[in-house]
C-alpha cells in the first residue's frame, strides 16, 4: 500500500488496471503477490472504483458502468470471472483489509439481480469493517429496492443456465 500511495493518484489507478485487466484476460488465478497487489489497489476508493469498472468489459463512462446503465450489454463470463477471481484474492486477504474485496463481490451479485445474496456480501463487508462506508451505502441502495439498469433489459439482464434455451 505504501508504494501505491508513493504514486500520483492517476498513474496509481493506472497501473492497477493494467494489473487488473491482465487477471480478467488471463485463464489461470494470479499468484499470491498479485492478489496482494490486488487486496492493495481495492484499498484506495479511487483505484477501486476503476477497477470495479473495468469489470464488466464495456467501453463507456464509469459511472454507468457502476450503475449498470449503459447502453452495451456486460460481458458476463467475464462478470463471473472477476467474482472468482475476488473470492481467490480474499481467501488470502486479512481482516482488516476484506471490507473492499467483500463489497465489490457483492456489488457484482447486484449487478446478477442476486439482491439478497448482495446484502450477505455487504453484512460480511460491514461485519469486518463497520465503518467501511461503501459497503454501507451499497447496502442501503439494496434496501431501498435499486435494481441494476441490466436487469431492467432482457438483453442486457444476466442470464442463468436456467434461463437458457
Amino acid at each position: 500500500m505504501n508504494t501505491i500511495r508513493a504514486q500520483a493518484p492517476h498513474q496509481a489507478a493506472l497501473q492497477a488496471s493494467k494489473v487488473w485487466t491482465a487477471m480478467l484476460d488471463s485463464n489461470d488465478f494470479p499468484t499470491d503477490e498479485d492478489c496482494t497487489t490486488l487486496i492493495a489497489n481495492f484499498q484506495f476508493p479511487h483505484i477501486r472504483d476503476r477497477l470495479m469498472a473495468d469489470i464488466p468489459g464495456i467501453d463507456e463512462p464509469p459511472q454507468h458502468i457502476l450503475f449498470a446503465q449503459t447502453e452495451s450489454a456486460p460481458k458476463w463470463s467475464r462478470i463471473e470471472w472477476a467474482q472468482q477471481l475476488l473470492i481467490h484474492a480474499y481467501t488470502r486477504t486479512s481482516p482488516q483489509h476484506a471490507a473492499a474485496i467483500l463489497t465489490t463481490i457483492g456489488y457484482i451479485n447486484w449487478w446478477e439481480g442476486r439482491g439478497s445474496k448482495a446484502h450477505q456480501y455487504m453484512q460480511l463487508a460491514l461485519d469486518t469493517d463497520p465503518g467501511y462506508r461503501f459497503a454501507r451505502l451499497t447496502d442501503q441502495m439494496l434496501g431501498a429496492g435499486i435494481i441494476a439498469g441490466w436487469n431492467t433489459n432482457k438483453d442486457t439482464a444476466y442470464k442463468t443456465r436456467l434461463d437458457m434455451p
